[in-house]
């Protein structure tokens, strides 16, 4: 299959960050106008602001993501790189995107914007685009290396925004953070409406597949962030199995945070074949300079995924999206059913 043909496929993307999404010439353009260092020489830049090839590990790629974050300045900027991911997304192919933001991270030393400002940006970006036939929802983020408090307070806000969330998540570093005690987060988003999916099971290290079992036993996770390490725990792989819990998969990604040593070894195919339910998602496109057509790529010239098997993850992915499902009927070329 050509490029054009892997662009052509009407597609689900289910995993993908808003702040890390940024357009490249967008970037460039916002870096310059903030006064931070930005090489003339794109490679220079490239190398100074993406992350294009494996780091030390997954902390190390997020610190990179720190340097992205220092733009999102102004109501103006988020709304304006939300219209273009979702402009960029709809000529990827993209028929029904989820987009989901961490309101702590964006408002990192930008104090200005409370959570409400960021929220109220991000819905005029998602507003611009709406002559588009794609459908867009949103999840909200807590970062599991904050206090608890501060989860709490995003928690706090998904609920009181729920015609506008679409779900919780738990997200960064997974190494030495226990996801258990944000159990009563969870609970009470689920309680009010919003759905529930997890980062877990992404980096390399002991009990990584167990902590699969506690976010979908302990928080409720319905979908996993990830999830790539249950490969490797045949217990944990027939217990998600079992459960039907869908895997949202990002290959590039896993390669660049050390979650897989190569791309040639990424387990996709291997669960895929167990009988997992996997989609393709691209994590984080804008910092790493990539978009989802590529993770079609990868999994077509690496790993040998035919257009059977590209369907297949797609219609997994639209009956497993968030998003209502009349508003995804709309925009999807076959009917939405149960696999």
């Amino acid at each position: 299959m050509t490029d054009k043909d892997l662009r052509a496929i009407p597609k689900v993307e289910l995993h993908r960050h808003l702040e890390c999404s940024i357009r490249f010439s967008t970037m460039r353009e916002l870096i310059e106008a903030a006064g931070l260092e930005s090489p003339a020489n794109v490679d220079d830049f490239k190398k100074m602001y993406l992350v294009t090839e494996p780091m030390l590990d997954l902390e190390a790629v997020l610190r990179k993501f720190l340097a992205t974050q220092k733009i999102l300045s102004s109501e103006e900027i988020l709304a304006r790189i939300t219209f273009e991911q979702i402009e960029d997304a709809y000529h990827e192919g993209i028929r029904i995107l989820e987009l989901r933001y961490a309101p702590t991270f964006v408002r990192q030393g930008h104090e200005h914007l409370s959570f409400e400002k960021i929220h109220r940006a991000i819905l005029d970006g998602i507003a611009r685009a709406s002559h588009l036939p794609i459908a867009v929802g949103l999840i909200a983020i807590i970062q599991r290396v904050l206090p608890f408090e501060e989860g709490a307070r995003v928690a706090d806000f998904a609920i009181a925004n729920k015609d506008t969330f679409l779900a919780l998540d738990l997200a960064d570093n997974e190494v030495g953070f226990d996801p258990a005690p944000f159990a009563p987060l969870f609970a009470r988003a689920k309680k009010a409406g919003l759905r529930v999916t997890v980062h877990s099971g992404e980096a390399i290290f002991p009990g990584s597949a167990e902590c699969v079992r506690t976010a979908i036993e302990v928080l409720g996770a319905e979908r996993i962030g990830h999830g790539v390490q249950i490969a490797y725990s045949p217990k944990v792989l027939d217990f998600v199995r079992e459960r039907g819990i869908p895997l949202e998969l990002c290959p590039t990604s896993n390669w660049l945070t050390n979650a897989v040593p190569t791309l040639d070894a990424h387990p996709f195919k291997k669960l895929m074949n167990s009988g997992i339910k996997v989609t393709i998602n691209s994590d984080d496109p804008g910092v790493f300079g990539i978009d989802l057509t590529n993770e079609y790529r990868v999994l077509h010239e690496r790993l040998g995924l035919s257009l059977a098997d590209f369907t297949r993850c797609n219609d997994i992915a639209a009956v497993h999206s968030f998003i209502p499902l009349s508003a995804k009927q709309k925009v999807w070329p076959r009917p939405i059913k149960s696999i």
